[in-house]
């Protein structure tokens, strides 16, 4: 069903793109118009409460900026404290890295959109984890296994998804009719 409600917002396109691994493209996979489809957002973030209930963690952290949206509206429906990474330094106000309140040691769940290398996982993890906070697992909304996964496993994460770019792309799974939502 996943594959279906992404196919029917067309978050999938094709084309040429570069990617913000730095990648070139055939296939662009935009979750960030996940928000402009309130249904269809509430389904995915459904599906991704289902899945991290039973996981081990004490606050939540959003990949900017695919990521912040989902990590957001998981965060409210877990009532889990959440936190997030900059890009890059704030050069301005506090000059923050990591935005939000957090205690040293505790346990972090990273939220993303998509992963394809796992670079920008892989930099919010080294960030975490030089201000004291352990990471040791993420989810993603759709894993185009592009080595996202085996990257981060040689740091230590475990990175988990809702669906792959195969299973997405699968005719069997989004040819039939879509329901409706809500």
């Amino acid at each position: 069903m996943i594959s279906r409600v992404l196919w029917k917002i067309e978050v999938v396109k094709f084309g040429e793109f570069k990617l913000s691994s730095g990648k070139t493209s055939n296939i662009y996979i935009d979750l960030r118009k996940l928000p402009s489809h309130p249904n269809v957002f509430k389904y995915v973030v459904t599906e991704l409460v289902k899945k991290i209930s039973g996981e081990a963690f004490d606050i939540i952290c959003g990949i900017a900026t695919g990521g912040l949206p989902i990590a957001v509206a998981v965060a409210y429906e877990m009532r889990r404290p959440m936190i997030y990474v900059r890009k890059e330094k704030k050069e301005h106000g506090a000059e923050r890295l990591i935005e939000g309140d957090w205690e040293e040691d505790s346990r972090v769940l990273l939220i993303d959109d998509v992963s394809t290398t796992g670079s920008s996982l892989m930099m919010a993890t080294e960030v975490l984890r030089e201000h004291g906070l352990r990471v040791e697992k993420a989810w993603v909304v759709v894993d185009r296994l592009e080595g996202a996964r085996e990257a981060l496993a040689s740091i230590g994460v475990k990175l988990q998804s809702l669906i792959t770019l195969k299973d997405l792309l699968s005719t069997e799974e989004w040819s039939h009719e879509v329901p409706k939502l809500g």
